[in-house]
């Protein structure tokens, strides 16, 4: 089990996500940076859908009341043990009575806790992925206990893991025409690929809305069909991104979808951070 002394800013379970509910109007939740996510339960022999914590920006403090395996992806959030320093993409042995703290992260913005057994909260809708609409809280509470699941893994001896090197700062984001890409005229056409976009503070799980408007003359349409990665503009210009916890159908028009790297890119990335968006050829 693992208790809760600080919550960090905002940290949740989440895990691969609620994939056959959106007939319902369910979002599919589940970890933005999917990879990250993924690489994870990998490293410590769990489940693809093992749940896992998910810190954003300020981590959290926890106390491991059993002994386990845990390892860190994704961000560099400053992550102590007791009084050692830990490297993401390492699993390391932690006993009971010890303190895992982290700081503010400095490379990306979510780092992905992995626990051997994974986390064993109770599932809604097939998911233990955290949503306000669907469970209890959106997020974790200060004081409470998780439980883990049980685990036999131990790292093999010798292996070593490659650290991952992802450059967050990256602002290329590769995307492909959405379904109303095709009423712009040919200079928006191209400006919405010259551009350079700065995500606002409008920020968070269910999507990322950018600062710089864009001038179009675009057709309302039905409300139609929408998932993590399409972007939608405003009538008064304003880009959307979606993400994991976005509804699942939308009103405005559908100029580009994210490709999943993108989605998982965009998702280490913050207010201010700069975005230009590579449009990729169609699929055929």
């Amino acid at each position: 089990m693992i208790e809760i002394l600080q919550t960090g800013i905002h940290t949740s379970i989440q895990d691969i996500g609620r994939h056959h509910f959106k007939n319902f109007g369910v979002p599919v939740s589940g970890a933005l940076d999917q990879s990250a996510y993924l690489i994870a339960n990998s490293l410590l022999n769990n489940s693809p859908k093992a749940a896992v914590l998910e810190c954003c920006i300020k981590g959290p403090k926890l106390k491991f009341h059993d002994d386990f395996y845990i390892c860190l992806t994704g961000a560099e959030m400053n992550a102590r043990l007791n009084d050692e320093n830990l490297k993401n993409y390492k699993p390391y042995f932690v006993k009971k009575e010890d303190v895992l703290s982290f700081g503010i992260a400095k490379s990306g913005c979510r780092t992905y806790l992995g626990i051997s057994g994974g986390i064993k909260t109770e599932k809604v809708l097939g998911s233990r992925s955290q949503y306000k609409y669907i469970t209890s809280s959106d997020k974790i509470s200060k004081n409470t206990i998780i439980p883990i699941g049980r685990s036999n893994f131990k790292p093999a001896f010798g292996t070593k893991v490659k650290e991952q090197k992802i450059n967050y700062t990256n602002k290329k984001i590769e995307v492909y025409r959405g379904p109303e890409f095709k009423y712009l005229g040919k200079e928006q056409q191209k400006l919405i690929e010259k551009k350079i976009f700065q995500i606002s503070s409008l920020n968070n799980r269910m999507a990322y809305q950018l600062k710089e408007k864009f001038t179009h003359s675009l057709p309302q349409i039905w409300t139609s069909p929408v998932i993590p990665g399409t972007v939608q503009c405003t009538p008064d210009g304003s880009m959307i991104i979606l993400m994991r916890d976005s509804q699942i159908t939308g009103g405005y028009p559908r100029l580009l979808q994210l490709t999943e790297s993108s989605i998982q890119l965009i998702s280490q990335k913050t207010t201010n951070s700069k975005i230009q968006f590579k449009i990729l050829p169609k699929i055929i």
